[in-house]
């Protein structure tokens, strides 16, 4: 059994500051922004009032879709895992998707239709190779949780666990092209990490068509 002081709080990456100011960073002021799976609006609130963008969110939680119009955030009710067929090619700048791309039961499909909606698109993943969830596992035989894993394998929204070898090869096979990549360990960005599948706790790349 896992003991406790080794399960960490969950800490989802919109609420770690340096995930919001990496994606912050990458937008070039004055773009056209959609953000998949936008929540409350946070992220395009900031890259709005930051970055003068044009944003656009997408959200099914309809909740978090009233509180994207108190934002005065433009957004629009929608599946994900259903595509993106009524967007337009090369429609916006940057397409984001943030603490999504495990959760999605169709990923291969969303992510063509960002790198055809989008001449640049932003995706940010926790990482399942980092080497406390590789240790758990050896340990206990169970399925690790972790702060990027926050649920049990019973009970989570996350229906695929990746690593940073993973989406690489992912973004190679579907014909993209990863221009930047941005790892966070212990809650700090860092551009470049010797062995990132085992030492980051989470991924931000910038990818395009190839």
């Amino acid at each position: 059994m896992v003991s406790a002081r080794l399960v960490e709080a969950p800490t989802p990456f919109h609420q770690f500051q340096v995930g919001f100011n990496i994606i912050i960073d990458l937008i070039t002021p004055g773009t056209r922004v959609l953000d998949l799976g936008c929540g409350s609006g946070t992220l395009l609130q900031r890259l709005r009032d930051e970055k003068d963008v044009e944003g656009c969110g997408v959200e099914l939680d309809q909740e978090k879709v009233v509180r994207c119009i108190e934002r005065g955030i433009r957004v629009i009710s929608l599946d994900l895992d259903e595509g993106l067929e009524g967007f337009p090619d090369l429609s916006y700048e940057y397409v984001i998707l943030s603490r999504t791309l495990q959760q999605l039961m169709f990923p291969e499909r969303l992510v063509r239709e960002m790198l055809r909606v989008g001449s640049k698109s932003i995706i940010a993943f926790p990482n399942y190779g980092h080497w406390k969830l590789t240790l758990r596992h050896l340990a206990t035989g169970r399925t690790p949780t972790s702060s990027t894993y926050p649920h049990p394998w019973y009970n989570t929204p996350d229906i695929h666990r990746l690593t940073i070898k993973d989406f690489r090869g992912f973004v190679s096979q579907i014909g993209g092209k990863i221009e930047k990549e941005i790892f966070i360990v212990d809650n700090a960005s860092r551009h470049r990490l010797l062995w990132p599948n085992r030492r980051a706790e989470w991924g931000c790349c910038q990818i395009s068509a190839v």
